[in-house]
């Protein structure tokens, strides 16, 4: 969701009811599992965004979503979606029970960044968890940077490894990132950091290349148009980026609702999209895709049909050009 925005977490009662609780310890593994590597058809580099019931569609939400009626498992939405893989955004280090839910899913993420609107759930309040997560399940693949640019803060200057640099402001200090970096690079399996942006972010600063300090320890970088009314501008964007960040895996992120505009995503806008999203996936642009949000994907919105249709339509689709990908990037 977007960093300019307040994003409130909001666990229902209908969470407790389903057993979801604060977590305790995790145990270490004394093995770590395969973890399965991309093939080259669409459906594979699908990913579902997935929030709690409650979360963006509880009472008084900032979004104009009608309030959920009954708990929709993450897991669910994205089985009934055709998705096997979950970017599982809770905070609140869920317990076990939540975590073997997510066994059947191919891949999941952890976001590792924190909430802004929740103290208690800082970076580094959720780092050893996250971690202590991908030693208990082998179908983690790596940890979400969600709200981690600061969009219209002041830049300030941060020491790289080529010397001082501008940088755009983070939800944690970039000695920190630094750190995360090198521990992920020792971990025992490949774990992807990937880092949220969006077209605000990159018409918001002045200097967008203050970015770049940022976006050279990620493996990777969703990419999200806040605003249905700007996805015509979605190429131009993706241009903007890249030359950021050349030769690192994109993902396009694609709202199913215009929680931008608090109302209905526009079925033609959803259409665009999709269009997008397809012609970067044969051009080697795109690395793969994010449809947001898991909670919202048993409603009766033409662009959530719409999304399905596409996932069961292309699912099968082949690259017709394979994107270069930097090196501690997934195959």
């Amino acid at each position: 969701m977007n960093s300019n925005h307040a994003k409130p977490l909001l666990l229902l009662a209908a969470l407790a009811a389903c057993g979801v609780a604060c977590a305790e310890a995790i145990a270490p593994r004394a093995s770590y599992g395969g973890v399965p590597k991309y093939s080259d058809e669409l459906r594979d580099h699908c990913w579902l965004w997935g929030h709690e019931t409650g979360q963006v569609d509880g009472t008084n939400n900032l979004w104009s979503l009608d309030i959920a009626r009954s708990y929709y498992h993450m897991a669910d939405a994205a089985r009934d979606f055709g998705i096997w893989n979950l970017n599982a955004i809770r905070w609140d280090k869920p317990d076990k029970s939540f975590r073997d839910s997510l066994k059947p899913l191919k891949r999941v993420t952890w976001p590792i960044s924190g909430n802004k609107t929740e103290k208690n759930y800082t970076y580094d309040a959720l780092a050893d968890w996250c971690f202590a997560a991908a030693d208990e399940m082998p179908n983690v693949t790596g940890f979400d940077l969600d709200d981690f640019f600061i969009a219209r803060g002041k830049s300030v200057t941060v020491h790289t490894a080529t010397g001082p640099a501008l940088s755009c402001p983070t939800r944690f200090p970039y000695e920190q990132l630094v750190e995360l970096r090198r521990r992920l690079s020792a971990y025992p399996r490949l774990l992807e950091l990937r880092v949220v942006t969006y077209d605000e972010l990159l018409d918001d600063r002045k200097n967008p290349g203050d970015l770049k300090p940022s976006l050279d320890l990620v493996d990777a970088i969703t990419y999200w148009t806040w605003k249905a009314k700007n996805i015509p501008g979605i190429p131009a964007h993706l241009a903007k980026l890249r030359a950021l960040a050349p030769g690192k895996p994109v993902y396009l992120g694609i709202y199913l609702w215009d929680f931008g505009s608090h109302k209905e995503m526009p079925l033609e806008l959803m259409e665009m999209q999709l269009k997008f999203a397809l012609d970067g996936w044969n051009d080697g642009t795109l690395e793969g895709f994010v449809f947001l949000c898991s909670s919202i994907c048993n409603r009766d919105f033409p662009a959530v049909a719409a999304a399905r249709k596409w996932i069961s339509e292309h699912g099968h689709t082949r690259r017709r050009v394979l994107p270069q990908r930097t090196q501690r990037s997934q195959k």
